[in-house]
């Protein structure tokens, strides 16, 4: 899956090839047919492959005292099969919370780079205590916030929709 900045979405959407060799794109939700500006992408969106998620369920897994495994809605639609799989040792967590979480993909912290000398990271799925896990809960360092204590799930308010962007600086709750 391709993603790019779409003027016409105002924002990064999936986008596809109009043909092999071609530079051109279009934009799966618009339509928009477009050049994606080149190599600005990642750096232009420091969000990329971050979403806003509900915490539907948080349950201890077996065997590890520490670890929980979430199951987080990303979509919206409640649909189960579209959940990410999460495990983390995060102290407090509950079902209910509005949480960003970095999907597949996402640098973090966001808005790093893996060329640039820091310890930034790239989500990958991975088994954690035999466990799969699809995405990283982000605490307020690694969405580049000001507050926020590390290491502490960073909540959301309500007025933040499931599937959205993070915003650019830690809402005052």
């Amino acid at each position: 899956d391709m993603e790019a900045f779409c003027k016409a979405c105002d924002s990064v959407q999936e986008v596809e090839k109009v043909e092999e060799g071609s530079e051109s794109v279009f934009c799966v939700a618009c339509g928009e047919e477009f050049v994606p500006s080149s190599g600005a992408s990642a750096e232009a969106d420091p969000y990329s492959n971050y979403k806003v998620g509900l915490v539907k369920s948080v349950d201890a897994i077996p065997k590890q005292k520490d670890l929980k495994k979430i199951l987080v809605d990303v979509v919206g639609d409640g649909e189960e099969a579209n959940f990410v799989q999460i495990v983390t040792n995060a102290k407090y967590i509950d079902a209910g919370w509005k949480v960003v979480v970095a999907l597949e993909n996402a640098i973090v912290p966001a808005g790093a780079s893996l060329d640039d000398g820091t310890d930034a990271i790239q989500i990958k799925p991975t088994s954690v205590g035999g466990v799969k896990s699809s995405g990283m809960l982000c605490d307020s360092p690694m969405l580049n916030w000001t507050g926020g204590a590390k290491g502490a799930v960073q909540q959301l308010p309500d007025t933040y929709a499931i599937g959205d962007k993070p915003p650019a600086a830690r809402p005052r709750a």
